[in-house]
């Protein structure tokens, strides 16, 4: 009896210490239980609206898992409190592969609604799932329409994008980041319907880096029926990879700097018990990490691997701001590294009026060259291979500081696109979130944005070349937006 008593009284408090550990932080309701197949998550609701946070898809890819493909998630037994957002994987964070899920509160497993996964961006060095550079990657306004939101966090920097000899040996990518990012699709395509999401309804967006990202989903084998549309926001779709021999001369020149030389199997042991801050980065911000061609996950650059066809055929989205040059700050005196017959072709097709405003001129040959004009190229490619398209530009600047900008700057879309009151919106603002946060659920729904319900979005095609510009006049759609400027950067470019 005594010993029975005992039992029954560590069961009684091993479930109050469950209970306890499963209590949502801040005041939030305590959401629904919901079962994947690692085990059960504790989540939280507010507003209508229910999340779960710091899942993770992945076993922690320290020590002897660092440079190599994610390895399967750790179970728990129990119920797993899933109120806090994991770790993100800035700094140099290894243990950081952990995503969110946003939907409906009441939703019912097997509801079968759509689903968008989100893929940050910061250069491949820097962001969180959560949120960045003003925006909070809040997936409220789209459960209220229904739409379930997931957003991850992938390994960055040298964690994510690394080529040594001694690990090429090993015979993995070195595209960790972007293997990722698929297991978390996997992750989502097993576990997704306990939330009430439909795995054969998946659309991949996110924009920079996580843009990019999603255009390597899109041509990469490996992501092959993971999810159904794509949206790629200033995602530059001529983005070129590292070679491996590149990579392999900048991992190389790292491990040196921390003291480790050589090209086998002990120097590969060697590097993965390196702090990683030790490994020092070459160049700017941009320079620091990229993709790689590593024959494995990527082949080819964007643009050559959608002109071979070898892109999912799924519908797109694809488009970017007016002023993405703020991504790397050109000088008015760069026009002048031009050669005469260029830089006076520059000014023809930039400066019409001859307001010589010299910087307004570069920014807006720097915003084509990387975004606007890759953007056309990449809806001209993916429509003769009979995929539907849709092309955007993000003009809108608030009132305060239109006189003085150079237009809508990198990044400055994106809180526009997940919308709700925890972006801090000016009233003139919340339309323009709106009507880009409904276009979007639309497309996630349905495959076509039109059917959003607000200004007709025309499919892109080569009669029209349409698109639709989120500016501050509102939503306006046009037609071979800026032909003559992107003509010139298509020339210019040798493309």
């Amino acid at each position: 009896m005594i010993r029975r008593a005992l039992v029954a009284g560590a069961l009684a408090l091993a479930a109050i210490t469950s209970a306890a550990a499963a209590q949502p932080a801040g005041g939030l309701a305590a959401g629904p239980v919901v079962k994947v197949r690692q085990g059960a998550l504790q989540g939280a609701s507010a507003d209508g609206v229910s999340t779960w946070l710091g899942i993770p898809y992945a076993a922690p890819p320290v020590g002897e898992l660092r440079w190599r493909p994610p390895a399967a998630g750790p179970s728990w037994r129990g119920v797993r409190e899933a109120t806090k957002p994991g770790a993100s994987c800035e700094k140099d964070v290894e243990d950081c592969l952990y995503l969110n899920v946003t939907a409906p509160a009441g939703t019912k497993p097997g509801a079968k609604l759509p689903v968008m996964v989100w893929i940050h961006g910061g250069g491949f060095v820097i962001g969180t799932s959560m949120g960045s550079f003003g925006a909070t990657h809040d997936g409220t306004e789209f459960a209220r329409k229904g739409v379930i939101t997931v957003s991850l966090n992938y390994r960055l920097g040298h964690a994510g994008w690394f080529a040594h000899p001694a690990l090429d040996r090993e015979g993995h990518t070195a595209n960790y980041g972007l293997a990722d990012q698929i297991a978390a699709l996997k992750w989502v395509q097993a576990n997704i319907a306990s939330f009430g999401g439909d795995p054969r309804n998946v659309t991949v967006f996110g924009e920079s880096a996580g843009g990019i990202s999603v255009l390597y989903l899109m041509l990469t084998p490996e992501a092959k029926g993971l999810f159904q549309k794509a949206i790629g926001e200033s995602s530059f779709p001529r983005h070129t990879p590292n070679s491996l021999e590149k990579a392999d001369g900048m991992g190389v020149r790292a491990a040196k700097a921390a003291g480790v030389d050589g090209a086998d199997a002990a120097t590969a042991a060697a590097l993965r018990a390196l702090p990683l801050s030790k490994l020092p980065y070459e160049g700017g911000f941009v320079e620091r990490a990229q993709p790689i061609l590593d024959g494995k996950l990527i082949v080819s650059g964007i643009a050559q691997g959608f002109a071979a066809g070898r892109q999912a055929k799924v519908p797109l989205i694809v488009g970017g701001n007016s002023n993405e040059a703020s991504l790397f700050r050109p000088k008015a005196e760069d026009l002048d590294k031009l050669p005469a017959a260029a830089q006076a072709a520059v000014l023809a097709a930039y400066d019409p009026d001859h307001t010589s405003n010299r910087l307004k001129i570069v920014n807006d040959f720097v915003t084509d060259t990387y975004i606007t004009e890759p953007d056309r190229n990449l809806a001209r490619t993916a429509t003769k291979a009979g995929e539907p398209v849709w092309l955007y530009f993000f003009s809108f600047v608030p009132e305060k500081t239109r006189a003085t900008a150079l237009g809508a700057g990198h990044v400055n879309e994106v809180r526009f696109v997940w919308g709700g009151e925890k972006q801090r919106f000016a009233p003139e603002e919340v339309p323009v979130s709106k009507a880009m946060n409904a276009y979007w659920a639309a497309f996630a729904k349905s495959g076509n944005p039109d059917s959003a319900g607000g200004m007709a979005w025309p499919k892109f095609d080569a009669a029209h070349e349409a698109s639709l510009e989120f500016g501050a006049d509102g939503v306006t759609a046009r037609e071979h937006q800026f032909k003559d400027r992107l003509d010139l950067a298509e020339k210019l470019q040798g493309k």
